[in-house]
């Protein structure tokens, strides 16, 4: 069995017994660890990559390496540091393996620093705002959805059969809404520049 050290941090009692739960194999934590991360690793790997196919074989090889090597970790903060570390060198690697020119590659390394624990990452506000948006009312979360996949008003209105004013109304909504759930934070995503309506 390996083992993830890093640096402790405190952790309240349900990241401990969640914690616990992976260390000791359980086949509903790790669901419940694969859906918490899964989006968010996949965006992470594919800054690094060309497509998002090989983004997502990369994620789903990582969650399958913590399973097969049954690696434990000693805090929750370990853990999420081991994720967003093994994604990058993962994604490096196979640039690596690809020929890709080394200048880039050297861009990357110097961009995407290995992750600490102290770190507040990009990619965790992500992985915090895709789950708050998955909690958005459904026709609000489709019609967010197709925004961040860059759709524009009139592309959304005419997939969906609503009127751009529809549209409109149910994205000042989504964005309501997440930035009642996630505070502060949601000001650090630049995934999204939702001011032009």
């Amino acid at each position: 069995m390996h083992i993830f050290v890093a640096k402790t941090k405190r952790m309240d009692i349900n990241d401990d017994v969640f914690l616990e739960k992976i260390n000791s194999q359980s086949p509903t934590a790790y669901h419940e660890l694969y859906n918490e991360y899964y989006k968010a690793l996949v965006i992470y790997a594919a800054n690094f990559l060309a497509t998002t196919d090989t983004a997502e074989d990369i994620v789903q090889e990582i969650f399958a390496t913590i399973w097969e090597k049954k690696i434990s970790f000693i805090s929750l903060q370990s853990l999420k540091t081991y994720l967003y570390n093994s994604t990058r060198n993962a994604a490096l690697n196979y640039l690596k393996h690809q020929n890709v020119e080394t200048g880039y590659i050297q861009y990357m390394l110097d961009t995407y620093k290995e992750i600490t624990e102290e770190d507040t990452n990009e990619e965790e506000v992500y992985r915090i705002l895709f789950k708050s948006i998955d909690q958005l009312p459904p026709r609000c979360h489709e019609i967010f959805v197709l925004h961040m996949e860059g759709k524009k008003n009139e592309e959304i209105a005419q997939a969906l059969g609503l009127s751009i004013e529809t549209v409109k109304t149910q994205k000042k909504r989504a964005l309501q809404s997440l930035k009642r759930q996630m505070g502060s934070l949601f000001f650090l995503t630049s995934l999204i520049n939702m001011m032009n309506y």
